[in-house]
């Protein structure tokens, strides 16, 4: 589906920084006369410097996206993920590498690249907002070359689809920021594209437009139309539920490409399994269990807590919890850490999510 050999891109801005050269602009004065001329030296003497700004937004990406598969890109803000998605999109192109989509080069035949996806990005500026969502799934429709009638009933197709029947005729500008996120997903589907790019589009989501977001793209796209998505976010939690397979991006590279499950068991972190009980646990109970490495325990107020570092996951927990319940220990909670995907992006690039790529000054 999508085909992406050796792609690099830097973006250059030049801007011009003032210059105080003040050598005998040191006197202080009360007189008007004099603090005109000191205004007119202050004028004469600044002088402007050109500053350029290097920012390497991607360096040799190399990625093939299967068709019919949700697949994920995460990385913190500024890690190129954005630009790649243009790129496929035909809204930038490359300084070098080549673009694949459906076959077709998005350089050299960009035409059938357009009609052939959809786009969805973050913020709410892709709709027209002095126009009803009836009138701009139309209008967008038509531009896909769609015919009057069949723009129409596409448009409302999708907004009974997306339990907007009632918020047709209303303008964009009046609706919620999720009703608005939805208008924008129509947009992106009215004419019905194989192939869906969703950049950091669940921003300003609450957690049931969250959650209708991610059963929408999985199982109604995904599983019913067989559609393909690439998903472009720094939200963990979003990839790790939906995506077949998950590149991470860092400072416009690609640093790792699997399973969201490989990719987590590769970085062979230790899962922490926290029991708080009334009573306290024997570690004699728990003799015959080789997987776990270390147990601490103590007690806060009346409460007992005790941490398991196992070497193996969720099938010790359940037989550690087992073994405390025939025990008749009180368990008044329990709490199991496995690796995230934050861990394996943290452990290859020593990097948080939550940080920004900065660009590099000349």
């Amino acid at each position: 589906m999508i085909e992406i050999k050796d792609v690099s891109k830097t973006y250059v801005s030049k801007k011009r920084k003032l210059r105080l050269f003040q050598k005998d602009f040191d006197k202080k004065t009360n007189s008007e006369e004099e603090s005109t001329v000191s205004r007119l030296i202050y004028k004469k003497n600044l002088l402007f410097k050109k500053r350029i700004k290097y920012t390497r937004a991607l360096h040799n990406i190399n990625l093939h996206i299967q068709s019919g598969e949700i697949f994920g890109l995460l990385g913190p803000n500024g890690a190129g993920k954005t630009t790649l998605t243009k790129i496929i999109s035909t809204l930038v192109l490359p300084d070098s590498g080549q673009v694949f989509v459906n076959g077709h080069n998005v350089i050299t035949d960009p035409t059938p690249v357009r009609s052939s996806i959809g786009l969805v990005t973050g913020g709410e500026r892709t709709l027209y907002w002095k126009l009803t969502p009836i009138e701009n799934l139309t209008f967008f429709g038509r531009l896909y070359h769609l015919s009057r009638e069949e723009a129409e009933n596409r448009s409302l197709e999708l907004i009974k689809t997306f339990n907007l029947v009632d918020k047709k005729d209303e303008l964009v500008q009046n609706l919620s920021t999720g009703q608005k996120m939805k208008v924008a997903f129509c947009r992106a589907l009215v004419h019905d594209p194989p192939l869906l790019l969703v950049d950091e589009a669940e921003r300003g989501l609450d957690p049931r437009a969250s959650k209708e977001f991610r059963n929408f793209l999985k199982e109604e796209l995904q599983k019913k139309q067989g559609k393909t998505i690439l998903l472009c976010t720094h939200n963990m939690d979003i990839l790790d539920e939906l995506c077949n397979r998950i590149a991470l991006i860092n400072k416009g590279s690609v640093v790792a490409l699997d399973k969201p499950e490989r990719l987590k068991a590769s970085i062979k972190q230790k899962h922490i399994l926290t029991l708080q009980t009334l009573e306290p646990l024997p570690n004699s109970l728990f003799k015959s269990f080789s997987e776990i490495s270390q147990i601490t325990a103590e007690k806060v107020d009346e409460f007992y807590f005790s941490k398991f570092e196992l070497n193996n996951g969720s099938e010790i927990a359940q037989q550690i919890i087992q073994k405390a319940y025939d025990a008749e220990i009180t368990i008044q909670e329990f709490n199991l850490k496995t690796a995230t995907l934050e861990d394996v992006f943290l452990k290859l690039t020593g990097r948080s999510l939550e940080d920004e790529v900065e660009g590099l000054d000349e």
